[in-house]
């Protein structure tokens, strides 16, 4: 803010409110339309139409100017997290778009290294639809629910599970209608995650085996039969192949039943 608009606010010619509208007006500035953008706070004029625009993990944050420091909020890995927008679109519910959050390394709207992106997106017709971009598998089960309350406001909520901690980041919000009028916000600081690193398993199938007696009839000699793995091969006095268990393969030659 310059030293004459800090005089004139002072001197009551010009008010707070008024200079905060004409930030929030500044992206749509050149625009002919109706140029109003979602917005989780005030519009472009100053008016207040969302009450606590922004929620992480249950905690509600009043969206007051574009960019804006939050207290960080904590996700644990392995545990669900949650990030709830509450818009309110001008020219009514079926005129809002696309509302997308970034978990983000924010220097400026030019240098942001995005960790996690989620973007919602709705058709004209009402079809919804979620796209995750996440290069370095920060988290799993994403979802995204959004739900009209009422002619002018939606709530999106977007579900997550991080599986990787990661370090304190800003949270940076983008939207806009049918109009193609958007607005950003930015959360410095906004979140981070803590935890070990949750890394999923998926067991390695055993190659099908066929039983041996299949293997000697297709002309496998009985010596030669495959057994799958953990089993062993024995030869039966009858001269027949059978795949057991090892303390059953010694067993059995304890008898004498097998070679």
């Amino acid at each position: 803010m310059t030293k004459l608009l800090q005089v004139l606010i002072a001197a009551g010619i010009l008010s707070i409110s008024l200079f905060t509208a004409n930030v929030y007006a500044s992206e749509n500035a050149n625009c002919s339309r109706d140029c109003e953008a979602p917005t989780l706070g005030v519009t472009d004029s100053g008016q207040r139409v969302i009450d606590y625009g922004l929620a992480i993990n249950g905690r509600t944050f009043e969206v007051d100017h574009q960019i804006q420091t939050n207290p960080t909020m904590t996700f644990t890995t392995g545990n669900t997290a949650k990030v709830k927008l509450m818009i309110y679109e001008n020219d009514g519910v079926d005129e809002f778009r696309h509302a997308s959050i970034a978990i983000t390394d924010y220097m400026d709207d030019k240098n942001q290294n995005d960790k996690v992106l989620i973007s919602f997106d709705q058709t004209f017709d009402g079809v919804q639809s979620f796209e995750v971009t996440d290069a370095n598998g920060y988290v799993k089960d994403v979802n995204v629910k959004a739900t009209q309350l009422d002619q002018w406001r939606t709530e999106v909520v977007y579900s997550f599970k991080p599986v990787k901690p990661f370090e304190t980041s800003a949270l940076v919000v983008e939207m806009w209608d049918e109009e193609r009028s958007s607005r950003s916000n930015v959360f410095l600081n906004a979140v981070k995650a803590t935890g070990e690193e949750i890394i999923e398993y998926v067991p390695v199938q055993s190659p099908y085996v066929p039983p041996p007696l299949q293997q000697v009839n297709d002309g496998i000699a009985p010596q030669d039969v495959e057994c799958r793995q953990g089993l062993e091969l024995v030869i039966r006095v009858t001269g027949t192949p059978a795949c057991v268990y090892p303390f059953t393969a010694d067993t059995l030659r304890a008898w004498g039943l097998v070679e």
